[in-house]
């Protein structure tokens, strides 16, 4: 941001509702009214950075909300660009991370930042909602363990096809998790996600290297190195339009094992990266011929 807009804008406020807009003009709608038609119990701002590469959305997103800071980005830049721009602009001592294919349940703000400034026994650097489907039901998996070399192999493979309840994968995917009670994770999904501010400047944000996928995990991982808990709070409830925004095809596939490779590359070498893309693309190509 400019120096000259940090001088005159105004004093800091408790939330930054950060949204990455791509392709999602109706869900968007939707998802900002969820935010407004509720009591929040704070003051806060909405901020949509809009990634589509012909900008749409302006014109209705400032007739309808006039209140949301509206921010052009210079085209399709990527999930935690995006994100990392729109942080540039914002005056939150928290960041609330949101897609916009969500619809956020009644208090659901209100109770993550709660569960932020109340939480004294364990320092908490990120919490997430639990996330439900269109029938109100929480996603079976949501929130993992550590994601390694081996949990990949095993967890993302036809190994947890055919052998689901492995030792592995099941604590990886966290299946005895009830998404009834409070969870210390160690990554949450990027879907909703709320971070101190402090320190996500600290951490220096969102790594752009990922386009897309991946960058939660990245996120979190250094979050955690950082000596700062992750937790989801099921209390809090965001509706999540799974696949809305991002529809399947062969180059969201190559995204995905792109930011996969550089996510283990990473944190881990070039070495197991390329052995774990090696097992992991050898067993995809022997379950199509079988």
């Amino acid at each position: 941001m400019p120096d000259f807009l940090k001088k005159i804008m105004p004093r800091k406020l408790k939330l930054s509702i950060i949204i990455v807009n791509y392709h999602s003009k109706n869900l968007l709608l939707g998802c900002l009214r969820s935010i407004f038609w509720q009591e929040n119990k704070f003051s806060f701002e909405v901020i949509v950075v809009d990634n589509d590469e012909q900008k749409t959305i302006e014109k209705p997103l400032k007739r309808q909300f006039p209140c949301v800071k509206y921010i052009r980005s210079p085209g399709n830049i990527g999930f935690g660009a995006g994100n990392n721009l729109g942080t540039e602009f914002s005056r939150g001592e928290f960041l609330f991370f949101l897609n916009p294919d969500t619809i956020v349940l009644p208090g659901a703000i209100n109770k993550l930042v709660a569960f932020m400034e109340t939480r004294t026994k364990k320092k908490v650097g990120i919490v997430a909602p639990v996330l439900l489907d269109e029938n109100k039901k929480p996603y079976p998996l949501q929130g993992t363990a550590e994601l390694s070399p081996l949990t990949a192999v095993v967890s993302f493979s036809f190994l947890n096809k055919y052998f689901p309840n492995n030792p592995v994968s099941y604590h990886y995917w966290l299946k005895n998790w009830d998404k009834t009670t409070t969870k210390e994770v160690v990554t949450v999904p990027g879907t909703a996600l709320l971070i101190r501010r402090k320190i996500f400047e600290k951490i220096s944000g969102f790594d752009q290297k990922f386009f897309l996928y991946f960058e939660e995990i990245d996120l979190c991982k250094r979050v955690k190195e950082s000596s700062w808990g992750i937790f989801i709070n099921p209390s809090a409830k965001v509706i999540h339009l799974w696949g809305k925004c991002t529809p399947g095809s062969s180059e969201i596939k190559e995204i995905f094992k792109k930011s996969r490779f550089y996510y283990f590359r990473k944190h881990f070498g070039i070495t197991s990266a390329s052995l774990v893309e090696l097992f992991l693309r050898s067993a995809e190509w022997l379950a199509q011929l079988f």
